[in-house]
């Protein structure tokens, strides 16, 4: 065996009810990867040590976060390298697996990357599956079927799996090349989809039940859409889809306050919103619920968020956008994990520092994840104000009602925030990588602009800021 000066794979996709292809190149430390699953079409570029994703909506995003780390211990195990260095590599347990086979269960945990657990074949020492944190559970990959091509070593048959097995992705290897030229211009650099517009442009923003809604524009008629940062995609609720004569295909997992299912995609007409088309070219369809004080037909997630620099006015009731980075610098700026296609940024809770997704789709003043509670016993005075439950989309999940001391951004310290302790163990919001959720009831207090094609964060005092300093208990009930 040996590793190939080059290689191409080709193979097929498939889920429950979809099909797909992809094709992947590599030269040196050069990488590309293309899958289309159904309508969706994703995208990887790799160029020496940096790494580049592109989602179906055109969005182009550099890894530098949570991914990047993840993929650092990738490579630390498919180069082999974690059987040089034990000091990092700990024995967890030998395993049965249903088919019989056993496997040598090992912890990884490279410098500067994501713990694994490494499942190895015991009886030939291959990689049978490696397993991360992601979400609410694990993220397994399997591998079977290895074969040697002209040298090289590969498995020709992956599943991605989170144990909803419905959902399983499985790669099945078709044709592979070794050692054949591949042109430069494969590893070109990914072109971004953005808004076109050379000035900002400025909309009235709608706050309802202390949740933002924009108008938009499609096919010439309005709908009232949700503004929210936390959302992964865009979505169109069901009946405007079916106004639309759009019929989704492929069914998704959705992890919303329980996780739930999705009919599935459409390609996305139009959207305008301040007469500026978004670039957004897939949606998902939910069936939407009523929210508080308002009807939404669709909700504008991270695509749109990605596509433009978008600064929220609370005071003014605007909303103003441009192209990235084009608006002026006002506020202190934040550092955005943008990996997982959501904006995590590093704040302190009661002094612990974690990370929080920063939320315009969540009413309250901050979510308190379980797993951060569990790390951080007796930090948060759980059953303060007594059991309540945390709605969102896929119905409602238990929760407990408190007062966090202080939450702090960067130089801005919030005191007496409303809080829920989310005692659920899946769903969005058991996320095991972040401590919780910063939701509008605190970003309210700021004039806040985000820049998640650079990712960045901007966080200005608004006209009537309020760090809660003088609020008690009756006045947060």
């Amino acid at each position: 065996m040996r590793e190939p000066a080059t290689h191409e794979t080709l193979g097929t996709l498939a889920e429950e009810n979809v099909s797909g292809v992809f094709h992947e190149w590599q030269k040196g430390d050069s990488q590309r990867r293309d899958e289309q699953l159904g309508i969706r079409e994703d995208r990887m570029l790799r160029v020496g040590d940096h790494l580049w994703v592109q989602n179906g909506s055109g969005e182009v995003r550099e890894l530098t976060g949570i991914l990047a780390r993840r993929q650092i211990t990738e490579d630390f195990i498919d180069s082999g390298l974690f059987a040089e260095h034990p000091e990092v590599v700990h024995y967890i347990d030998r395993e049965t697996l249903p088919d019989g086979r056993e496997i040598y269960l090992l912890r990884v945990a490279p410098p500067g990357g994501e713990t694994y657990q490494v499942g190895i074949d015991a009886k030939n020492w291959l990689i049978d599956e490696k397993s991360y944190v992601d979400h609410d559970g694990m993220q397994t990959a399997i591998f079977s079927d290895y074969r040697v091509v002209d040298g090289f070593l590969i498995p020709y048959t992956e599943v991605d799996t989170d144990g909803q097995h419905e959902f399983d992705v499985t790669s099945r290897v078709t044709k592979v090349i070794v050692d054949e030229p591949i042109a430069d211009s494969v590893f070109a650099p990914l072109t971004p989809a953005v808004i076109a517009t050379n000035a900002a442009v400025t909309v009235p923003i709608i706050e309802r039940g202390g949740l933002l809604f924009a108008k938009v524009m499609i096919e010439g008629k309005p709908y009232t859409f949700l503004v929210d940062s936390a959302a992964q995609g865009d979505v169109f609720d069901t009946r405007l889809a079916a106004a639309l004569g759009l019929h989704p295909s492929g069914a998704i997992e959705i992890r919303g306050a329980g996780r739930t299912t999705s009919p599935g995609v459409i390609e996305s007409p139009p959207i305008s919103v301040g007469g500026v088309n978004f670039p957004m070219r897939y949606a998902t369809v939910l069936d939407l619920p009523d929210f508080p004080a308002a009807h939404a037909d669709g909700i504008l997630g991270y695509p749109f968020f990605a596509a433009a620099e978008l600064r929220f006015d609370p005071t003014q009731g605007t909303m103003t956008f441009g192209a990235p980075g084009s608006l002026p610098r006002d506020g202190v700026k934040f550092d955005v994990d943008t990996d997982r296609e959501l904006p995590e940024i590093v704040a302190q809770v009661e002094g612990a520092s974690t990370r929080l997704i920063v939320d315009t789709g969540d009413v309250r003043e901050l979510l308190i994840f379980k797993s951060f509670v569990d790390q951080h016993p007796g930090l948060i005075r759980v059953a303060m104000l007594g059991p309540t439950l945390n709605r969102g989309i896929g119905g409602s999940v238990d929760a407990v009602a408190t007062i966090v001391g202080l939450l702090q951004l960067g130089p801005y310290r919030l005191f007496n925030r409303y809080a829920n302790v989310v005692l659920g163990t899946t769903g969005a919001f058991a996320d095991r990588n972040d401590g919780g959720n910063i939701g509008y009831g605190s970003l309210r207090q700021f004039v806040v602009t985000f820049d998640l094609a650079n990712r960045a964060l901007y966080l200005q005092e608004a006209r009537d800021f309020d760090d809660g300093h003088g609020r008690g208990v009756d006045m947060i009930r």
